[in-house]
């Protein structure tokens, strides 16, 4: 009898069973229900686990949580992105701190002012904008103008390319020459305008108030230290900051040790840590020269609402003051100023009095007179006989023929 074979095997019957593949990692079910990627779950398809599901369909819902992306300041996250970027010539990032990615804005990041339209890569502030000083900044007695307009309180860079007729053009002033000039002697007054906007000053080795037009400060956060006569004053600027540095109190045995930054280094303003900086130098009865200086750690002020109030009064202070320490803390704000604009100064002429005695010139003080000011007379003029004095007129004097 003939028996018949039956293949039952898979294989047999023509059907092939699908690999799989297993997950690279094993546990058990995780407390807080959320399973990750590339996971067996060790019998854990109960009900417990499923939401009270026995039987049929359970949905397994993906949740993600928001990323926080933190910016710098000088740093935006583009639209569509998740990688903070410097931000780009004519804007400014003041880093915000944390954003969140959007697919068609940019956060963290502001078009430059009306008027002001310029900007480096990765400004931080409005006050880091700028336009160009020709064609929008006038100088007196300059024939041309070079250099940028910085918006607000940014310290511009305007200076004339030439002067007219009577005037001649005189090269800025440095971080040696002002210290030169003020050496290492305690200033007379000091002022400052705090976060507040209230005016303060105070009135040392001999000074006396002034009203704060002396001082020309006008805007929150400056400060003025005036040295006495024939040496003049300097004026700048205070910031806190979260950045830490090395102070003139702390660990810096000379002026090369305190700590250094730019604006960009800093961040956003607020913070325990106060700085200072200085914008500008007036010569004693001469106009006001800015300079540009990175900002210099004074000291830690141990809470952020302290600093606030007391890093710009402490700036000056510090200036003036001509203890060691206050010294060395002088020194290195006046070791990094970068020379200030050049400036049309008025031509100083000579006047040669005839018929009048040195002494009567000299006693006036009308030996010279400067170019657009006023002329001073010698006392008098000599007696001649048989002659009425009329007065002097100006007569250019005869040039020597060249050989």
């Amino acid at each position: 009898m003939t028996q018949k074979l039956f293949l039952t095997s898979a294989i047999a019957m023509g059907f092939v069973a699908p690999a799989f593949a297993e997950p690279s990692y094993t546990d058990t079910f995780p407390d807080d229900g959320y399973m990750q990627e590339d996971y067996t779950y060790i019998n854990a398809a109960t009900a417990d686990n499923m939401d009270d599901v026995y039987e049929g369909t359970v949905n397994a819902v993906a949740e993600y949580d928001i990323v926080d992306y933190i910016l710098s300041a000088g740093q935006y996250l583009p639209a569509d992105s998740e990688t903070p970027t410097t931000c780009p010539a004519g804007s400014y990032c003041s880093g915000i701190g944390e954003v969140q990615y959007n697919e068609t804005s940019a956060q963290g990041i502001a078009t430059c002012p009306t008027g002001y339209a310029l900007s480096a890569d990765g400004a931080t502030s409005a006050n880091e904008c700028y336009r160009t000083c020709s064609g929008n900044v006038e100088i007196e007695h300059a024939t041309g103008v070079t250099g940028n307009d910085y918006y607000g309180t940014g310290v511009d860079t305007c200076e004339p390319t030439g002067c007219v007729n009577g005037w001649h053009l005189k090269s800025g002033v440095n971080g040696s020459a002002i210290a030169t000039a003020i050496g290492n002697t305690e200033g007379e007054n000091s002022a400052s305008i705090d976060n507040s906007g209230s005016f303060s000053q105070q009135a040392f080795a001999g000074g006396s108030n002034h009203d704060q037009t002396f001082y020309g400060l006008t805007d929150n956060n400056t400060w003025a230290v005036y040295y006495g006569s024939n040496k003049g004053m300097v004026s700048g600027q205070a910031r806190c900051s979260t950045v830490q540095g090395v102070g003139a109190w702390d660990d810096a045995s000379s002026s090369s040790d305190v700590t250094t930054h730019t604006t960009a280094e800093l961040g956003a303003e607020g913070g325990q840590y106060c700085y200072c900086n200085v914008t500008g130098y007036t010569p004693d009865g001469g106009t006001l020269q800015a300079v540009l200086s990175p900002w210099v750690f004074y000291n830690d002020m141990f809470a952020a609402a302290r600093c606030a109030d007391y890093c710009t009064s402490d700036c000056a202070l510090n200036l003036r003051n001509p203890y060691s320490d206050s010294l060395v803390f002088r020194a290195a704000l006046l070791g990094i100023i970068e020379s200030s604009p050049a400036m049309c100064e008025a031509n100083t002429i000579t006047i040669n009095w005839s018929n009048a005695d040195a002494e009567d010139i000299s006693a006036n003080n009308a030996g010279t007179a400067t170019y657009g000011s006023d002329v001073r007379t010698p006392v008098k003029a000599e007696t001649i006989k048989g002659k009425t004095f009329k007065g002097w007129r100006f007569s250019k004097p005869e040039q020597t023929p060249l050989p």
